[in-house]
């Protein structure tokens, strides 16, 4: 089994307005999460290498909760003591991603090992790793294989999370047309009239065609008629008598209403036949996009509005797994929004005047997705009946107007759904959230949660 890859990020860092009374004590609140973990498994056989970097941790972290409490008991806090407190909540994150890196770790060593005892100890402390969608799926794989007549309620939850999450997606896949599989691959003599036929986001919007070449090949090249980039792959079920000229299964992006030869198949022997069978599929967006960590995202509502959060980045509700990292913000029906982010508008629906909760709801949602120039793309859901005020294809700016609230699709009420997505690179057909930083009154928003309140700046 290999290792298992993934970062972990706790951000801090973020800057006060002096004017505006902040609860210090709140900003404690991601740490203080896994407390409970992190002091179980300090007591566990498994964590005993590491049990001093864990009783560090929680020592500091009690200290530092108590100066939390009496910055927030105080009118105006001293500068020196609020920067110091500052500092030491950053130090805390760095530990507690170190211990979340210790915990990836053993666990990763515990399923390679098939050491059962540690894996319990391990699973019966949960941290933040368990909850990405690789890690989950390599602990549930174990737990299936190794405990056929045993149930541990803690990995039958993550089955039961996992499922839902997959039910979601697959939903979302088919509503949306975000991903088409087994598309058939067409002669070169055949693209016109596919082409006629073909509307933005249909399952012919991306077109791989074949040629046969001089030397007894095939060429292929792909075309994008949708208005935004996707992420294309190619394989093969068999390939007689050829070679092809990449590394297959091929993933490989297109931008938006472009053309491009993408893979050549070469004739080994011309003695032999040639042979192939294949397959295509695409998703929308870039699996190969490098966000711009350092951007600051304007808060999508007008100047001075004053806005709070009802579900922030690891909700409890819908912003799991890849959909983590996703900010839900209740505001009225026909609330404007305006663009977080400049770029070209590559979605806008406006026609549904339906929602509820569930995910066959979510067919039903209204929406704007703007392609930014590093090639991530800004969401904005839950859109009222003709809440879309923008059309494909158009550039808008940051700050731009770009449509109203409302409380269609998957909704459980009226709110605006925002995120920042790229394609995941691990499965390559997934839309997975980003960070963001996003900048307010109050400073610069990198960890958002639910009750947070913001002022536009």
């Amino acid at each position: 089994m290999g290792r298992i890859g993934i970062f972990l990020v706790v951000w801090y860092g973020i800057v006060f307005a002096a004017s505006t009374p902040i609860v210090f004590n709140t900003l404690s609140e991601p740490l203080q999460k896994s407390t409970a973990s992190i002091e179980k498994l300090s007591q566990k056989p498994v964590m005993e290498p590491n049990k001093q970097i864990l009783r560090s941790f929680l020592t500091k972290l009690e200290t530092t909760l108590s100066v939390g409490k009496e910055l927030s008991g105080v009118n105006k806090a001293d500068d020196e003591r609020l920067g110091n407190y500052l500092k030491d909540l950053r130090e805390l994150s760095q530990v507690k991603e170190s211990i979340d890196l210790i915990y990836r770790k053993s666990l990763n060593s515990a399923i390679e090992h098939s050491d059962k005892k540690s894996f319990e100890e391990l699973i019966s402390a949960p941290l933040d790793p368990l909850n990405h969608p690789r890690i989950r799926s390599e602990v549930i794989a174990f737990y299936q294989k190794n405990y056929p007549h045993h149930s541990i309620q803690s990995i039958d939850a993550l089955c039961e999370q996992q499922e839902l999450e997959e039910k979601s997606i697959k939903i979302a896949v088919e509503q949306e047309q975000a991903y088409e599989e087994h598309l058939r691959i067409l002669k070169r003599s055949e693209v016109s009239s596919v082409k006629k036929l073909a509307q933005i986001g249909s399952r012919n919007s991306v077109i791989l065609s074949a040629e046969s070449t001089k030397m007894g090949g095939f060429e292929f090249e792909a075309e994008n008629l949708n208005p935004y980039t996707v992420t294309m792959s190619i394989d093969f079920e068999y390939l007689n008598n050829l070679k092809a000229s990449g590394k297959i299964p091929l993933f490989i992006e297109i931008p938006g209403r472009s053309k491009k030869r993408v893979l050549e198949l070469s004739r080994i022997s011309s003695e032999s036949p040639v042979n192939y069978r294949s397959s295509y599929g695409w998703v929308r967006g870039s699996a190969f996009a490098v966000h711009k960590d350092s951007y600051l995202y304007r808060l999508p509502f007008a100047k001075g509005a004053c806005v709070s959060v009802s579900q922030g980045y690891n909700g409890e509700f819908t912003h799991k797994g890849l959909s983590a990292y996703a900010v839900d913000f209740p505001v009225p029906v026909g609330t404007p929004i305006y663009a977080a982010r400049e770029g070209i508008v590559v979605g806008a629906e406006g026609s549904n005047n339906f929602g509820g909760v569930g995910a066959e709801y979510r067919q039903y949602a209204n929406y704007v997705i703007i392609e930014h120039s590093d090639g991530t793309m800004g969401n904005y859901y839950h859109l009222k009946q003709g809440g879309a005020a923008v059309q494909i294809g158009q550039k808008v700016l940051k700050g731009d107007l770009i449509g109203y609230s409302g409380n269609t699709g998957n909704s459980s009420g009226p709110h605006l759904h925002f995120s920042v997505s790229k394609v995941d690179p691990i499965s390559m057909r997934r839309p997975m959230n980003l960070p963001v930083k996003m900048q307010s009154l109050e400073g610069i928003v990198t960890l958002p949660q639910k009750g947070d309140r913001y002022t536009v700046q």
